[in-house]
């Protein structure tokens, strides 16, 4: 499974934590890599040199996946071991058996990513199987227990077995010798407690702020783990949050469903009413998706003393709203009709879930779409966990009906407003950031549908009304115009059509009359609508690479397709050394006593030999280092170069390469990947700069800016008016930035421009070495030509990534015939302020 921006960044980001906190300190690399604004820049540990660390992820950010990925990174650039433990702690036991299911499916992406990063060598216990553990486990396999805290978390450990000395494990303790914090039992038998303290596990903690008490640092403390990595939605105060990741990231990369259409309503009936008409047309328009789609209603009953009972609601599901019996589930403690139900599956009747709270975690199923509480919504604390069934998207991925973008609460309250304020709270829970939750709560009132009608000069635009609405519309030709009728209105129609009532007509008469029936006054329409709005068209040429075979967009990666390592690429590896700092000590037994002895520390302990092979330390390296575009032979006929250098020159054994095998990898890893750069840049400059010219702009071969999405998530707010943005919103821009768009919108030859954004199917793009470079603005001239601008303050205007941007933009210009322009806007250039460098581009 491909991973996601946000999963990748939050990977990358841990392993440069781990990697730097093996070479300093954690403390030195929390301060160095941490990337959580917001939270707390102190970093606490409860153990002195161990690395522990929080990633925070809103529900729905796929914590599992990170989890096993996490092990994976750590073992790289942090352990440097492929045998170990992991002790997996969640927080329940719903959670641990989902966990552990998860797990043990070797079809799973869960698992493939630790089968691949270990050969397969990988065993999954849960905690109470520890007596299945073999002693040739403990050298040659990942050993990963999924506990809950609970397990370990008790002041009294008597009865608690995995503190229990148990003579099952004596084989695993044959050759371990003695420690100080062993405690054994007449027998001379040690506890799995013992195990996992000596072993100094990998610690994996699922919503770790439920565990920061002061009892569990002190469970964590007697465990002695080499790491801790945190995955919680909630931090805790004293956690280090390394990275923090917001909603709407997730929303961004299509994982969750947002936003939430909230309704208010006075009785439980209406809110049942509601929820199963908005699923039975939620159902319809999934007919239309590509994937198989069943909208799935989740409904949060009353304890059995209440009124709203399990019971009560599955009688007016049948008898009120008409709802087949084999359409409806229970899951409850005591009812459980979800279990072995597929409820993926085409043939599957569920469409209704009822329940009290046994849903409220390790229930996944992105089908679920309404959550109807039925309960006062200030009574039940379960609801956030609810609420978060009907977040995850199908398949991961957008919908194409914008009404399954979004997820749709109904809640039964006392007071208009209400379940606002308790929805919001409840996001905050899950992890949303506090200004994310009024983006991303729609609140309506329930109110009944009106129909309206008028007579127009002209017919609607309907294709620039959602889903719903389009469907409720009918337009008839009549000796006075167009007869109009929208049936079925709620309030939130009537704010869809407010809002597009500038583009439904064009003939301000029609568009007074559509307003004035749906506010039911006498008001007038807005009269100030964007260029998109009133149909202005905006296409840029982009910058083209003809190969022979026709112009086509420069979106190709310019690594060379036959690149090959061997090609006079430099085997040396400056960083690689053996001063791996570690201390030696020797454990004996002096009667009934046990004796230590530090040994000292330093290179020459690594000397010895070593039962590998050159080919298996090379095959090994191509394992984990991932190069689909080398072939093996020259990887490895570069590696063993490598290799080969490190003992000539820096007179390593091969024996302390072997045991130095993790620091080659990263060594090694860098080292290609800065030749690949290499490759990919002069590959670049011959294409784009060469003497063979193949570079071509042509007007037909462009981005058209699409009317209705500008894919940027954070907007300008200020206080200064703009005229000519194509799109009714603008991207933020810092104070510089704001100063160049003034004078932008200013300018009398400007008909149109637009703060770019850096979405590359709805943003003006010229292509770098590496990656894509979007201007700050792009402007649409009078005269038919184009600019883009890109501003720089003072300070980075001669940095190489200006140097290349500038480079790439004047080709651009250059190739045009004089179509486009570029400009390298700063505040002053060889005396010319801003103001006059953008009237020399723009007249």
């Amino acid at each position: 499974m491909e991973l996601k921006n946000y999963q990748r960044t939050t990977l990358e980001k841990l392993a440069n934590f781990l990697r730097e906190a093996k070479i300093s300190s954690s403390a030195t690399a929390f301060e160095k890599f941490r990337d959580a604004p917001g939270y707390s820049p102190n970093y606490f540990s409860p153990i002195a040199d161990v690395p522990y660390i929080c990633l925070r992820l809103p529900t729905g950010g796929g914590k599992t996946l990170l989890g096993s990925y996490s092990i994976k990174i750590a073992a790289e650039n942090f352990l440097e071991r492929e045998n170990f433990f992991v002790l997996w702690l969640v927080p329940t036991d719903t959670i641990r058996q989902q966990t552990l299911k998860l797990l043990r499916d070797r079809e799973s992406f869960y698992r493939l990513v630790l089968d691949e990063a270990f050969d397969g060598r990988v065993k999954i216990f849960d905690v109470t199987e520890f007596r299945q553990l073999l002693p040739q486990d403990l050298s040659q396999c990942l050993n990963i227990f999924v506990a809950t805290f609970q397990s370990f978390r008790v002041k009294n450990k008597e009865g608690r077995k995995v503190y229990q000395s148990d003579e099952n494990l004596t084989p695993c303790f044959r050759d371990i010798p003695p420690q100080e914090f062993f405690i054994t039992d007449e027998g001379g038998h040690k506890s799995f407690g013992n195990l996992l303290a000596y072993s100094r596990p990998l610690m994996i903690i699922d919503e770790a702020h439920n565990n920061s008490s002061p009892l569990s640092l002190e469970i964590v403390q007697k465990l002695r783990p080499s790491a801790i990595v945190e995955l919680t939605a909630t931090p805790a105060q004293n956690s280090n949050v390394l990275v923090a990741v917001t909603a709407q990231e997730l929303k961004d990369e299509e994982m969750i469903k947002l936003p939430i259409e909230l309704v208010e309503c006075m009785s439980w009936e209406t809110a049942i009413d509601s929820a199963v008409q908005r699923r039975t047309a939620l159902e319809k328009l999934s007919a239309r998706e590509a994937e198989y789609l069943r909208p799935i209603t989740l409904f949060q009953a009353e304890s059995k003393d209440k009124e709203v009972t399990v019971d009560a609601v599955k009688k007016y599901l049948i008898d009120g709203a008409k709802v087949p019996e084999n359409q409806i589930a229970i899951a409850t403690g005591e009812r459980r009709e979800l279990d072995g139900v597929n409820i993926f599956a085409r043939d599957c009747p569920i469409r209704y879930v009822i329940t009290v709270q046994a849903l409220k975690e390790g229930w996944d199923c992105p089908f679920a779409y309404v959550f109807c509480s039925l309960s006062k919504i200030h009574s039940p604390k379960d609801a956030e966990q609810l609420l978060g069934r009907v977040l995850r998207m199908p398949y991961a991925a957008q919908r194409k009906i914008a009404e399954l973008n979004k997820a749709y609460a109904f809640a039964v309250v006392d007071n208009w407003h209400e379940a606002a304020s308790k929805i919001r709270d409840n996001l905050i829970n899950m992890g949303f950031e506090r200004d994310e939750t009024t983006k991303f709560v729609q609140t309506k009132l329930f109110d009944e549908p009106t129909t309206i009608e008028i007579v127009t000069s002209e017919p609607p635009r309907v294709e620039t009304l959602n889903l719903n609405l389009q469907a409720q519309t009918f337009v008839d030709k009549t000796a006075d115009g167009w007869r109009v009728t929208i049936k079925n209105i709620f309030d939130d129609d009537r704010a869809e059509l407010k809002s597009q009532v500038n583009r439904i007509f064009r003939n301000d008469d029609d568009r007074k009359k559509l307003w004035q029936a749906v506010t039911k006054d006498n008001s007038e329409p807005p009269k100030k609508i964007s260029p998109s709005e009133r149909g202005v068209k905006f296409s840029i040429p982009l910058l083209c690479l003809d190969f022979g075979d026709g112009a086509k967009p420069a979106d190709k990666d310019f690594l060379p397709v036959d690149w090959k390592l061997t090609d006079n690429y430099d085997t040396e590896l400056e960083n690689f050394s053996g001063d791996v700092q570690r201390y030696s000590y020797r454990l004996d037994t002096n009667g009934q006593k046990v004796t230590e002895k530090f040994l000292g520390s330093g290179d020459e302990f690594l000397s010895g030999e070593t039962n590998w092979t050159i080919a298996e330390l090379i095959g090994w390296l191509a394992r984990k280092i991932l190069t689909p575009d080398i072939v093996f032979e020259d990887f490895a006929k570069f590696t063993r170069q490598t290799i080969e250098r490190l003992m000539a020159e820096k007179k390593f054994s091969f024996a302390d390469i072997v045991t130095l095998r993790f620091l080659l990898k990263n060594e090694l890893d860098n080292k290609i990947k800065a030749c690949r750069s290499q490759a990919r840049q002069k590959n670049y400059q011959t294409l784009l700069f060469g003497t063979e010219k193949i570079v071509r702009v042509k007007k037909d071969i462009a981005l058209t800016f699409a009317p209705n999405h500008y894919p940027e998530k954070n907007f300008y707010n200020g206080r200064i008016e703009f005229e000519k943005h194509f799109y009714s919103t603008i991207g933020d821009m810092n104070s510089e930035e704001i100063v160049c768009a003034q004078l932008i919108d200013a300018n009398t030859n400007v008909e149109t421009w637009i703060r770019n954004g850096t979405d590359a199917q709805n943003s003006f793009w010229l292509p770098t070495c590496t990656d894509k470079f979007y201007p700050d603005f792009v402007v649409k001239l009078k005269d038919g030509t184009f600019a883009a601008v890109e501003y720089k303050g003072e300070n980075l205007k001669t940095n190489e990534d200006s140097k290349e941007k500038n480079l790439i933009g004047e080709l651009w210009a250059d190739e045009s015939g004089g179509l486009c322009k570029f400009l390298m806007a700063t505040k002053n250039s060889d005396g010319r302020n801003l103001q006059t460098q953008l009237k020399e581009l723009l007249n």
